[in-house]
Parts: structure tokens; sequence; C-alpha cells
């Protein structure tokens, strides 16, 4: 379940070269239709007829580093199993909120 964790880059194997644009696509691809939307200082993912959104850190040149997606309220596998598969694909980790 996705609930207030921390999607991350593992630099040491996967540099951030992923732009938000390709994982947008990368969503998309995967049946999730979506849209990034900047707001002061972070990036969001927001996708359609979901309460759900992903929020991305920077680095200094505009690549992301994190994102974490505040818990939801419309939760389902399907979803869940997805988010994971593209992040998966990218070479990011999950690491849940010890909170």
């Amino acid at each position: 379940m996705i609930v207030e964790g921390n999607f991350f880059v593992e630099p040491e194997q996967h540099p951030a070269t992923v732009t938000i644009a390709e994982i947008c696509g990368r969503f998309v691809a995967a049946g999730l239709p979506c849209q990034a939307e900047r707001h002061a200082g972070e990036v969001r993912i927001v996708f359609e007829g979901r309460k759900s959104n992903l929020v991305f850190t920077l680095n200094a040149s505009g690549r992301p580093l994190t994102a974490i997606m505040p818990e939801e309220m419309d939760y389902d596998a399907d979803f869940a199993c997805a988010i994971f598969e593209v992040f998966d694909g990218i070479g990011w980790t999950f690491a849940p909120d010890p909170g």
C-alpha cells in the first residue's frame, strides 16, 4: 500500500537522468493518464480521475531526486502496482515512512 512513503533514485546505479516528462510518459504507457504541475519548489504528477498525486523534489538541473505520495484516499491494488512498476523500471526504490 502506498502511504506516506518515498521513492528515490539510487545514484550509484541510476543517476538522476530521467525527466519529469519521461516519468509522465511511463505512467501514461502504464494506463495512468496524468500531467505534471509545477508549484513553488516542487513538481506534482496529478493522475486523472484520482485524488492521489506524486510530489517530486528536484536537483539543481531540474531532474527529479525523490518522490512522495501523500496518503491517498482512493487506493486500489492495480493503481499501486502500476506506480511501483514505473518506478522500478527507472531504477528507483521505495522506502516506507518510518512514522
